[in-house]
Protein backbone atom coordinates (compact mmCIF):
# COMPACT_ATOMS: atom_id res chain seq x y z
CA UNK A 1 0.00 0.00 0.00
CA UNK A 2 3.02 2.28 0.25
CA UNK A 3 2.81 3.09 -3.44
CA UNK A 4 -0.80 4.27 -2.90
CA UNK A 5 0.26 6.72 -0.18
CA UNK A 6 3.06 8.00 -2.41
CA UNK A 7 0.62 8.44 -5.29
CA UNK A 8 -1.81 10.42 -3.11
CA UNK A 9 1.04 12.55 -1.74
CA UNK A 10 2.36 13.42 -5.20
CA UNK A 11 -1.13 14.19 -6.48
CA UNK A 12 -1.67 16.61 -3.60
CA UNK A 13 1.65 18.31 -4.32
CA UNK A 14 0.79 18.57 -8.01
CA UNK A 15 -2.67 19.96 -7.32
CA UNK A 16 -1.16 22.64 -5.06
CA UNK A 17 1.24 23.65 -7.85
CA UNK A 18 -0.64 26.46 -9.58
CA UNK A 19 1.93 26.74 -12.34
CA UNK A 20 1.56 23.08 -13.20
CA UNK A 21 -2.23 23.37 -13.19
CA UNK A 22 -2.04 26.30 -15.59
CA UNK A 23 0.28 24.40 -17.95
CA UNK A 24 -1.75 21.20 -17.79
CA UNK A 25 -5.26 22.61 -18.12
CA UNK A 26 -5.63 26.35 -18.69
CA UNK A 27 -2.93 26.79 -21.34
CA UNK A 28 -4.14 24.01 -23.68
CA UNK A 29 -7.74 25.18 -23.24
CA UNK A 30 -6.81 28.77 -24.15
CA UNK A 31 -4.78 27.49 -27.08
CA UNK A 32 -7.71 25.38 -28.31
CA UNK A 33 -10.14 28.29 -28.02
CA UNK A 34 -7.91 30.86 -29.74
CA UNK A 35 -6.82 28.63 -32.63
CA UNK A 36 -10.33 27.24 -33.10
CA UNK A 37 -11.78 30.74 -33.35
CA UNK A 38 -8.97 31.86 -35.66
CA UNK A 39 -9.15 28.86 -37.99
CA UNK A 40 -12.90 28.30 -37.71
CA UNK A 41 -13.80 29.78 -41.14
CA UNK A 42 -11.44 27.42 -42.97
CA UNK A 43 -13.24 24.36 -41.59
CA UNK A 44 -16.81 25.53 -42.04
CA UNK A 45 -19.02 25.33 -45.07
CA UNK A 46 -18.94 27.63 -48.09
CA UNK A 47 -21.23 30.16 -46.41
CA UNK A 48 -18.51 30.83 -43.84
CA UNK A 49 -15.58 30.76 -46.20
CA UNK A 50 -12.18 32.04 -45.18
CA UNK A 51 -11.73 33.58 -48.65
CA UNK A 52 -13.27 37.03 -48.35
CA UNK A 53 -13.04 39.39 -51.30
CA UNK A 54 -13.97 43.08 -51.01
CA UNK A 55 -15.71 44.21 -54.21
CA UNK A 56 -16.02 47.91 -55.03
CA UNK A 57 -18.55 48.72 -57.77
CA UNK A 58 -17.76 52.30 -58.77
CA UNK A 59 -19.74 51.97 -62.00
CA UNK A 60 -23.12 50.82 -60.65
CA UNK A 61 -24.22 49.66 -64.12
CA UNK A 62 -26.16 46.58 -65.14
CA UNK A 63 -22.95 45.00 -66.47
CA UNK A 64 -20.98 45.66 -63.27
CA UNK A 65 -23.86 44.33 -61.19
CA UNK A 66 -23.72 41.11 -63.21
CA UNK A 67 -20.12 40.63 -62.12
CA UNK A 68 -20.92 41.40 -58.48
CA UNK A 69 -23.84 38.95 -58.50
CA UNK A 70 -21.69 36.25 -60.11
CA UNK A 71 -18.99 36.73 -57.46
CA UNK A 72 -21.59 36.45 -54.71
CA UNK A 73 -22.85 33.20 -56.22
CA UNK A 74 -19.47 31.44 -55.99
CA UNK A 75 -19.39 28.78 -53.31
CA UNK A 76 -16.38 29.01 -51.03
CA UNK A 77 -16.02 32.79 -51.45
CA UNK A 78 -17.55 35.56 -49.37
CA UNK A 79 -18.03 38.75 -51.38
CA UNK A 80 -18.02 41.96 -49.33
CA UNK A 81 -19.64 45.04 -50.85
CA UNK A 82 -20.40 46.93 -47.63
CA UNK A 83 -18.54 48.09 -44.55
CA UNK A 84 -19.87 49.15 -41.16
CA UNK A 85 -18.95 52.58 -39.80
CA UNK A 86 -20.34 53.73 -36.44
CA UNK A 87 -22.87 50.88 -36.51
CA UNK A 88 -24.14 51.99 -39.94
CA UNK A 89 -23.51 50.00 -43.12
CA UNK A 90 -22.37 51.78 -46.26
CA UNK A 91 -21.00 50.85 -49.66
CA UNK A 92 -17.37 49.81 -49.73
CA UNK A 93 -15.02 52.32 -51.41
CA UNK A 94 -11.63 51.88 -53.01
CA UNK A 95 -9.98 53.57 -50.02
CA UNK A 96 -11.71 51.10 -47.68
CA UNK A 97 -10.45 48.18 -49.75
CA UNK A 98 -6.89 49.54 -49.76
CA UNK A 99 -6.99 49.98 -45.97
CA UNK A 100 -8.21 46.40 -45.48
CA UNK A 101 -5.28 45.13 -47.55
CA UNK A 102 -2.67 47.35 -45.91
CA UNK A 103 -3.80 46.26 -42.45
CA UNK A 104 -3.48 42.59 -43.39
CA UNK A 105 -7.22 41.95 -42.98
CA UNK A 106 -7.76 40.93 -46.62
CA UNK A 107 -5.43 39.64 -49.33
CA UNK A 108 -7.06 41.07 -52.46
CA UNK A 109 -9.97 43.16 -53.71
CA UNK A 110 -11.87 43.64 -56.98
CA UNK A 111 -12.49 47.19 -58.25
CA UNK A 112 -14.93 47.89 -61.10
CA UNK A 113 -14.11 51.46 -62.25
CA UNK A 114 -16.58 54.07 -63.45
CA UNK A 115 -17.41 53.88 -67.15
CA UNK A 116 -17.14 50.09 -67.22
CA UNK A 117 -20.65 49.52 -68.61
CA UNK A 118 -20.46 52.38 -71.11
CA UNK A 119 -17.21 51.09 -72.59
CA UNK A 120 -18.67 47.62 -73.00
CA UNK A 121 -21.77 49.07 -74.67
CA UNK A 122 -19.55 50.91 -77.16
CA UNK A 123 -17.65 47.72 -77.88
CA UNK A 124 -14.48 49.10 -76.29
CA UNK A 125 -12.20 47.18 -73.95
CA UNK A 126 -13.13 47.91 -70.35
CA UNK A 127 -10.98 47.15 -67.34
CA UNK A 128 -11.34 45.60 -63.92
CA UNK A 129 -8.70 46.19 -61.25
CA UNK A 130 -7.58 43.49 -58.82
CA UNK A 131 -5.88 45.06 -55.79
CA UNK A 132 -3.26 42.82 -54.21
CA UNK A 133 -1.28 42.82 -51.00
CA UNK A 134 2.30 41.74 -51.80
CA UNK A 135 2.66 40.48 -48.23
CA UNK A 136 0.10 37.77 -49.08
CA UNK A 137 1.04 37.26 -52.72
CA UNK A 138 0.04 33.60 -53.01
CA UNK A 139 -3.43 34.14 -51.59
CA UNK A 140 -3.83 37.32 -53.65
CA UNK A 141 -3.40 35.19 -56.77
CA UNK A 142 -6.50 33.28 -55.70
CA UNK A 143 -8.48 36.52 -55.90
CA UNK A 144 -7.04 37.15 -59.36
CA UNK A 145 -8.10 33.69 -60.49
CA UNK A 146 -11.62 34.11 -59.11
CA UNK A 147 -12.06 37.50 -60.80
CA UNK A 148 -10.73 36.23 -64.12
CA UNK A 149 -13.01 33.21 -64.13
CA UNK A 150 -16.14 35.17 -63.22
CA UNK A 151 -15.54 37.94 -65.75
CA UNK A 152 -14.81 35.46 -68.52
CA UNK A 153 -17.98 33.56 -67.72
CA UNK A 154 -20.34 36.52 -67.29
CA UNK A 155 -19.15 38.76 -70.09
CA UNK A 156 -18.10 35.91 -72.34
CA UNK A 157 -21.53 34.28 -72.14
CA UNK A 158 -23.34 37.59 -72.63
CA UNK A 159 -21.24 38.64 -75.60
CA UNK A 160 -21.41 35.17 -77.08
CA UNK A 161 -25.18 35.07 -76.80
CA UNK A 162 -25.69 38.50 -78.37
CA UNK A 163 -23.11 37.97 -81.10
CA UNK A 164 -24.31 34.50 -81.99
CA UNK A 165 -27.95 35.57 -82.08
CA UNK A 166 -27.18 38.46 -84.40
CA UNK A 167 -25.00 36.30 -86.62
CA UNK A 168 -27.56 33.48 -86.70
CA UNK A 169 -30.43 35.81 -87.68
CA UNK A 170 -28.33 37.32 -90.43
CA UNK A 171 -27.31 33.90 -91.72
CA UNK A 172 -30.88 32.64 -91.57
CA UNK A 173 -32.15 35.56 -93.65
CA UNK A 174 -29.47 34.87 -96.26
CA UNK A 175 -30.24 31.16 -96.39
CA UNK A 176 -33.93 31.82 -96.96
CA UNK A 177 -33.01 33.39 -100.27
CA UNK A 178 -31.38 30.13 -101.42
CA UNK A 179 -33.16 27.20 -103.03
CA UNK A 180 -34.44 24.53 -100.58
CA UNK A 181 -31.82 22.05 -101.81
CA UNK A 182 -29.04 24.48 -100.93
CA UNK A 183 -30.53 25.26 -97.54
CA UNK A 184 -30.42 21.57 -96.61
CA UNK A 185 -26.63 21.62 -96.93
CA UNK A 186 -26.30 23.85 -93.87
CA UNK A 187 -26.54 22.59 -90.28
CA UNK A 188 -27.80 25.76 -88.60
CA UNK A 189 -27.58 24.31 -85.08
CA UNK A 190 -23.94 23.37 -85.52
CA UNK A 191 -23.12 26.76 -87.01
CA UNK A 192 -24.81 28.49 -84.11
CA UNK A 193 -22.93 26.43 -81.51
CA UNK A 194 -19.59 27.07 -83.18
CA UNK A 195 -20.29 30.78 -83.44
CA UNK A 196 -21.16 30.91 -79.74
CA UNK A 197 -17.84 29.30 -78.85
CA UNK A 198 -15.89 31.58 -81.17
CA UNK A 199 -17.61 34.70 -79.88
CA UNK A 200 -17.13 33.61 -76.26
CA UNK A 201 -13.41 33.09 -76.87
CA UNK A 202 -13.12 36.51 -78.46
CA UNK A 203 -15.07 38.12 -75.65
CA UNK A 204 -12.89 36.56 -72.99
CA UNK A 205 -9.79 37.94 -74.64
CA UNK A 206 -10.90 41.40 -75.68
CA UNK A 207 -13.97 42.72 -73.85
CA UNK A 208 -12.34 43.16 -70.45
CA UNK A 209 -8.77 43.68 -69.42
CA UNK A 210 -7.95 42.68 -65.86
CA UNK A 211 -5.24 44.86 -64.33
CA UNK A 212 -3.42 44.23 -61.07
CA UNK A 213 -2.45 46.95 -58.64
CA UNK A 214 -0.44 46.67 -55.44
CA UNK A 215 -1.01 48.53 -52.18
CA UNK A 216 2.77 48.68 -51.75
CA UNK A 217 4.46 52.07 -51.80
CA UNK A 218 6.61 51.04 -54.73
CA UNK A 219 7.03 48.08 -57.02
CA UNK A 220 8.16 45.07 -55.01
CA UNK A 221 9.00 41.50 -55.85
CA UNK A 222 6.75 38.69 -54.70
CA UNK A 223 7.85 37.78 -51.16
CA UNK A 224 9.34 34.37 -50.55
CA UNK A 225 8.93 32.01 -47.65
CA UNK A 226 11.65 33.70 -45.58
CA UNK A 227 10.15 37.19 -45.92
CA UNK A 228 7.00 35.66 -44.45
CA UNK A 229 8.44 33.34 -41.80
CA UNK A 230 11.54 35.06 -40.41
CA UNK A 231 9.68 38.08 -38.96
CA UNK A 232 6.86 35.90 -37.59
CA UNK A 233 9.08 33.33 -35.92
CA UNK A 234 11.50 36.00 -34.67
CA UNK A 235 8.71 37.92 -32.93
CA UNK A 236 7.24 34.72 -31.53
CA UNK A 237 10.49 33.51 -29.97
CA UNK A 238 11.52 36.99 -28.87
CA UNK A 239 8.72 36.86 -26.30
CA UNK A 240 10.19 33.75 -24.72
CA UNK A 241 12.59 36.21 -23.09
CA UNK A 242 9.65 36.97 -20.77
CA UNK A 243 10.32 33.75 -18.85
CA UNK A 244 14.04 34.51 -18.51
CA UNK A 245 13.45 38.10 -17.33
CA UNK A 246 10.86 37.06 -14.74
CA UNK A 247 12.95 34.14 -13.44
CA UNK A 248 16.13 36.21 -13.10
CA UNK A 249 14.28 38.94 -11.18
CA UNK A 250 12.71 36.37 -8.84
CA UNK A 251 16.15 34.86 -8.19
CA UNK A 252 17.56 38.27 -7.27
CA UNK A 253 14.61 39.01 -4.99
CA UNK A 254 15.22 35.77 -3.11
CA UNK A 255 18.91 36.60 -2.83
CA UNK A 256 18.05 39.95 -1.23
CA UNK A 257 19.47 42.06 -4.04
CA UNK A 258 16.46 44.38 -4.16
CA UNK A 259 16.47 44.92 -0.38
CA UNK A 260 20.09 46.04 -0.56
CA UNK A 261 19.36 48.30 -3.53
CA UNK A 262 16.52 49.96 -1.63
CA UNK A 263 19.07 51.18 0.93
CA UNK A 264 21.06 52.91 -1.81
CA UNK A 265 19.93 56.31 -3.17
CA UNK A 266 18.27 54.73 -6.21
CA UNK A 267 14.63 55.21 -7.16
CA UNK A 268 12.34 52.24 -7.73
CA UNK A 269 11.83 53.05 -11.44
CA UNK A 270 15.62 53.19 -11.84
CA UNK A 271 16.00 49.77 -10.21
CA UNK A 272 13.49 48.19 -12.60
CA UNK A 273 15.00 50.07 -15.53
CA UNK A 274 18.33 48.54 -14.60
CA UNK A 275 16.76 45.11 -15.06
CA UNK A 276 14.96 46.15 -18.23
CA UNK A 277 17.85 47.61 -20.23
CA UNK A 278 20.22 44.58 -20.41
CA UNK A 279 17.35 42.24 -21.29
CA UNK A 280 16.10 44.76 -23.85
CA UNK A 281 19.54 44.80 -25.46
CA UNK A 282 19.55 41.00 -25.54
CA UNK A 283 16.19 41.06 -27.31
CA UNK A 284 17.50 43.50 -29.92
CA UNK A 285 20.57 41.30 -30.44
CA UNK A 286 18.33 38.24 -30.85
CA UNK A 287 16.23 39.94 -33.54
CA UNK A 288 19.34 41.30 -35.27
CA UNK A 289 20.90 37.83 -35.43
CA UNK A 290 17.70 36.29 -36.82
CA UNK A 291 17.30 38.93 -39.53
CA UNK A 292 21.02 38.85 -40.39
CA UNK A 293 20.96 35.08 -40.86
CA UNK A 294 17.73 35.36 -42.81
CA UNK A 295 19.32 37.89 -45.16
CA UNK A 296 22.82 36.50 -45.69
CA UNK A 297 22.10 32.78 -45.40
CA UNK A 298 18.59 32.47 -46.83
CA UNK A 299 18.52 35.51 -49.10
CA UNK A 300 15.65 37.24 -47.31
CA UNK A 301 15.05 40.80 -48.51
CA UNK A 302 15.11 43.54 -45.89
CA UNK A 303 13.22 46.27 -47.73
CA UNK A 304 14.56 49.74 -48.39
CA UNK A 305 14.75 51.25 -44.90
CA UNK A 306 17.01 49.52 -42.37
CA UNK A 307 16.44 52.32 -39.86
CA UNK A 308 12.73 51.49 -39.87
CA UNK A 309 13.55 47.83 -39.15
CA UNK A 310 15.79 48.92 -36.28
CA UNK A 311 13.01 51.08 -34.81
CA UNK A 312 10.48 48.25 -34.99
CA UNK A 313 12.94 45.79 -33.44
CA UNK A 314 13.79 48.14 -30.59
CA UNK A 315 10.13 48.86 -29.85
CA UNK A 316 8.98 45.23 -29.84
CA UNK A 317 12.02 44.15 -27.76
CA UNK A 318 11.13 46.85 -25.23
CA UNK A 319 7.54 45.57 -25.11
CA UNK A 320 8.69 41.97 -24.57
CA UNK A 321 11.07 42.97 -21.77
CA UNK A 322 8.41 45.11 -20.11
CA UNK A 323 6.05 42.14 -20.15
CA UNK A 324 8.74 40.03 -18.48
CA UNK A 325 9.07 42.53 -15.63
CA UNK A 326 5.27 42.60 -15.25
CA UNK A 327 5.16 38.81 -14.94
CA UNK A 328 7.89 38.99 -12.29
CA UNK A 329 5.81 41.56 -10.42
CA UNK A 330 2.68 39.39 -10.19
CA UNK A 331 4.23 35.91 -9.86
CA UNK A 332 5.37 34.62 -6.47
CA UNK A 333 7.26 31.46 -7.42
CA UNK A 334 9.14 29.75 -10.24
CA UNK A 335 6.13 27.52 -10.79
CA UNK A 336 3.81 30.50 -11.20
CA UNK A 337 6.25 32.14 -13.60
CA UNK A 338 6.44 28.98 -15.70
CA UNK A 339 2.68 28.58 -15.90
CA UNK A 340 1.93 32.26 -16.45
CA UNK A 341 4.57 32.84 -19.12
CA UNK A 342 3.53 29.73 -21.07
CA UNK A 343 -0.11 30.81 -20.97
CA UNK A 344 0.56 34.44 -21.88
CA UNK A 345 3.21 33.83 -24.55
CA UNK A 346 1.37 31.11 -26.48
CA UNK A 347 -1.97 32.91 -26.30
CA UNK A 348 -0.48 36.18 -27.55
CA UNK A 349 1.42 34.37 -30.31
CA UNK A 350 -1.69 32.58 -31.56
CA UNK A 351 -3.85 35.69 -31.29
CA UNK A 352 -1.25 38.07 -32.75
CA UNK A 353 -0.77 36.34 -36.10
CA UNK A 354 2.57 34.57 -35.62
CA UNK A 355 0.92 31.14 -35.88
CA UNK A 356 -2.17 31.88 -37.98
CA UNK A 357 -2.19 34.65 -40.63
CA UNK A 358 -4.47 37.52 -39.67
CA UNK A 359 -6.42 37.45 -42.95
CA UNK A 360 -7.60 33.89 -42.21
CA UNK A 361 -9.18 34.96 -38.91
CA UNK A 362 -12.77 36.20 -38.65
CA UNK A 363 -13.20 39.96 -38.32
CA UNK A 364 -13.68 40.01 -34.55
CA UNK A 365 -10.45 38.00 -34.11
CA UNK A 366 -8.58 40.41 -36.38
CA UNK A 367 -9.81 43.26 -34.20
CA UNK A 368 -8.87 41.35 -31.05
CA UNK A 369 -5.36 40.77 -32.45
CA UNK A 370 -4.74 44.51 -32.13
CA UNK A 371 -4.48 44.14 -28.35
CA UNK A 372 -1.24 42.17 -28.84
CA UNK A 373 2.18 43.69 -29.57
CA UNK A 374 2.80 40.76 -31.93
CA UNK A 375 0.24 41.93 -34.50
CA UNK A 376 1.57 45.50 -34.56
CA UNK A 377 5.16 44.29 -34.92
CA UNK A 378 4.35 41.83 -37.72
CA UNK A 379 2.37 44.41 -39.71
CA UNK A 380 5.22 46.90 -39.33
CA UNK A 381 7.82 44.37 -40.48
CA UNK A 382 5.68 43.45 -43.50
CA UNK A 383 5.20 47.12 -44.33
CA UNK A 384 8.97 47.59 -44.59
CA UNK A 385 10.13 44.23 -45.96
CA UNK A 386 7.29 43.41 -48.34
CA UNK A 387 5.30 46.56 -49.01
CA UNK A 388 8.32 48.82 -49.44
CA UNK A 389 7.27 51.40 -46.84
CA UNK A 390 9.64 53.45 -44.71
CA UNK A 391 10.12 55.01 -41.29
CA UNK A 392 7.30 57.56 -41.46
CA UNK A 393 4.74 54.95 -42.47
CA UNK A 394 5.59 52.56 -39.61
CA UNK A 395 5.83 55.22 -36.90
CA UNK A 396 2.21 54.58 -35.79
CA UNK A 397 3.03 50.90 -35.23
CA UNK A 398 6.24 51.78 -33.39
CA UNK A 399 4.31 54.22 -31.20
CA UNK A 400 1.77 51.52 -30.28
CA UNK A 401 4.59 49.09 -29.41
CA UNK A 402 6.21 51.72 -27.19
CA UNK A 403 2.79 52.21 -25.62
CA UNK A 404 2.65 48.50 -24.79
CA UNK A 405 6.11 48.75 -23.23
CA UNK A 406 5.08 51.78 -21.17
CA UNK A 407 1.89 50.12 -19.92
CA UNK A 408 3.72 46.91 -18.98
CA UNK A 409 6.43 48.86 -17.13
CA UNK A 410 3.94 51.08 -15.30
CA UNK A 411 1.87 48.09 -14.16
CA UNK A 412 5.04 46.29 -13.06
CA UNK A 413 6.15 49.32 -11.04
CA UNK A 414 2.74 49.45 -9.39
CA UNK A 415 2.60 45.74 -8.49
CA UNK A 416 6.29 45.07 -7.79
CA UNK A 417 7.33 44.19 -4.24
CA UNK A 418 10.88 45.37 -3.65
CA UNK A 419 11.27 43.88 -0.17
Amino acid sequence: MNFLYMTIKDLKILLRDRGAMVNLFLTPLMFIVVLSLALGPTFRGPSDSAIRIPVVDEDQSAQSQQIVDALKAIKGVTTETQITDANAARALTRVDAEDLLRNGRRVGAVIIPRGFGEMLARGETARVIVLQDPAQANMANVVMGVATGVIAQVLGDEAARRGADAFFKSLESVLKQLPPQAQSQFDLKKIQDESVQATRHAAENSLVKIETASVAARRVETPGVYEQNVPGMSVMFLFFIVNYVASSILTEKRAGTFRRLMVAPISKPAILAGKLIPNFLMGVIQLTVMFTIGHFVFGMKLGNDLFALALISAAVALAATGLGILVAAVARSEEQIGGLTTLVILTLCALGGTMVPLFVMPDFMQTLARITPHAWALLAYQDVIVRGLGTLQVLPNVTVLLGFAGIFFALALWKFRFE
